[in-house]
């Protein structure tokens, strides 16, 4: 069977040489036809220059060749992985693979504009690309193998995450997307409006969906790192605290069957959604808290 090619685009995150090698190993043990074969950066990056640099160099250590264009690249590639760790500029990085009709992963968050975020799926439509983006936590085995048949119809969720800023991506976008997605991982889409508030250590967020469930979101800048929910349902309550031993490794395995031709582990309206509602509660930490109607993603 023959190799599924795939290049990398942006090399300011170590999220290049550990895919990477994860998607190597894979293919070496047979258990996948995907390969990272090429790479390309337009020389920008939101990490210092050396760090990226010596991302690349591992990458190259296990067999990826740099592109000296993003057309050379995109040339020479089965599909797309767009690492660049800035997701404000996921969008011009991820436009020519979805034009061509190419299979294309985005890093998180997809992107931190909703107008954005709606241009990626339109096109991801028009052209036939198909197209997601994911944090690692929804691919948890605490939450993947979440005891759904004793918890009965869910009712609300109380997560917890980290918390960082990073000043190239406004409020939520860095790190409250991890804590955002691993509750839509539980429970999918349907969120009607979004309430938070930035403290000094701390982000809180509460989300409204449209049927009555509720969740809280607990971001913390001091507390160690951690991810974990109490999740309510109708007949127990179940608590977890994330193995964070391997949380890239179930994420790699979907990549992989996503490339292979297997369905997104989550669809790309979702994801649009998750942006939607990052972006509601940015504004809600700028009316000190005020509820803001997350907008219709259709």
């Amino acid at each position: 069977m023959s190799t599924f090619r795939i290049g990398a685009i942006g090399i300011d995150s170590s999220h290049l040489p550990e895919f990477t090698k994860r998607i190597q190993a894979l293919n070496e043990s047979g258990a996948t036809r995907c390969r990272v074969t090429r790479l390309w950066t337009d020389g920008r990056h939101d990490v210092p220059d050396e760090r990226a640099r010596g991302w690349q160099a591992l990458a190259g250590e296990i067999g990826v060749r740099a592109a000296g264009t993003m057309d050379e690249l995109l040339g020479d590639v089965d599909g797309v992985m767009v690492l660049a760790v800035n997701g404000n500029r996921h969008l011009e990085l991820s436009l020519p693979a979805l034009e061509r009709g190419l299979p294309t992963y985005i890093d998180k968050p997809l992107t931190c504009d909703l107008s954005q975020a709606r241009q990626m799926l339109d096109v991801s439509r028009k052209r036939g690309a198909r197209c997601y983006s994911a944090s690692s936590l929804r691919f948890a085995a605490e939450i993947t193998h979440l005891p759904r048949a004793d918890l009965g119809r869910l009712a609300a969720i109380d997560s917890f995450g980290p918390g960082q800023i990073n000043p190239a991506m406004q409020g939520l976008f860095y790190y409250g997307v991890h804590a955002i997605e691993m509750v839509d991982a539980i429970w999918g889409p349907g969120v009607k409006r979004v309430s938070a508030i930035r403290l000094p250590d701390r982000d809180l967020a509460d989300l409204e969906y449209h049927d009555g469930r509720y969740a809280r979101l607990r971001m913390e800048r001091r507390g160690c790192y951690d991810f974990g929910a109490t999740v309510h349902g109708e007949k127990e309550v179940c608590q977890f605290k994330v193995n964070l031993a391997d949380v890239y490794g179930g994420l790699v395995q979907g990549m992989t069957r996503f490339f292979a031709g297997g369905d997104a582990p989550v669809p790309l309206r979702d994801l649009v959604e998750n942006v939607a509602v990052m972006e509601a509660g940015n504004a809600s930490m700028e009316r000190q808290g005020g509820w803001v109607d997350v907008q219709h993603v259709a």
